[in-house]
């Protein structure tokens, strides 16, 4: 049988499967089942304190669309496009105490990790969301500095805000490394970003690692109508990214 165990970080994963922050890693339940499907790892849905980045997740938009803009029902191609707008976890950062802690647990049952995630409006908030995910026995913590959304929001200022800073993002990631003791990872952004000097910025502040990358912003009309997809720009994914994700895997 093939070996695909990997050391990663400090942290040995069992495979290369990790599930990335997003809506299945923003119930405990749905975690459950990751690890229960062999997954080696997954980064919860982006703890904060950003009331109005929660809030959005429980507005959130989503469709799948085809090449040519169109919403598709039913089957999905493999060429397909994922459109969607959503904010961080919608439930605030302290009352996750108790499911990281079972979680946690859980993970470490099956041979997996649980790995936190945060996102917060300042610095102070970045160091408690990130002690807190330590104090809960979590091994690691991914800084997201590549969600799109908060510079769609008129006074929120987090995710690729700050990921397209180099000073600022270096800034964030060197008080965080200094306050915990586990491993820190930064979610970079494709957006508009200076994403290697983003990088070094980070590296040098004591990142162990980084994640390439978020999704980019979009923006897709109903050429019918001559409205927006989901009322306005979303985050834009799909197979398609994959060669530009290389790309800065590469660089």
């Amino acid at each position: 049988m093939a070996k695909l165990d990997v050391e990663f970080c400090g942290l040995n994963f069992k495979n290369p499967m990790v599930v990335a922050s997003l809506e299945p890693t923003n119930s405990p339940d749905l975690m459950k089942q990751c690890f229960d499907a062999g997954a080696a790892g997954a980064i919860i849905k982006t703890l904060t304190d950003i009331e109005d980045m929660a809030r959005l997740t429980e507005n959130s938009k989503y469709c799948i669309m085809n090449q040519e803009g169109e919403i598709i029902e039913g089957k999905v191609p493999r060429d397909f496009v994922f459109y969607s707008r959503s904010g961080y976890s919608s439930t605030y950062y302290k009352d996750w105490i108790p499911y990281l802690k079972e979680t946690q647990a859980y993970a470490a049952e099956r041979g997996a990790h649980l790995i936190g995630s945060a996102g917060a409006k300042d610095i102070d908030g970045w160091i408690d969301i990130c002690r807190t995910i330590e104090d809960c026995g979590l091994p690691m913590v991914e800084l997201n500095f590549g969600c799109p959304h908060p510079a769609m929001m008129p006074g929120v200022h987090g995710g690729s805000m700050i990921g397209q800073v180099p000073e600022v993002a270096g800034e964030v990631t060197r008080k965080v490394c200094e306050a915990v003791d586990i491993p820190v990872m930064i979610k970079l952004t494709p957006d508009q970003a200076p994403v290697l000097e983003v990088a070094r910025a980070v590296q040098q502040a004591g990142a162990a690692a980084v994640t390439a990358t978020n999704r980019y912003t979009g923006f897709a009309v109903d050429i019918e109508t001559g409205e927006p997809r989901l009322a306005g720009p979303a985050g834009i994914g799909g197979p398609w990214t994959k060669a530009l994700t290389l790309r800065w895997v590469h660089k």
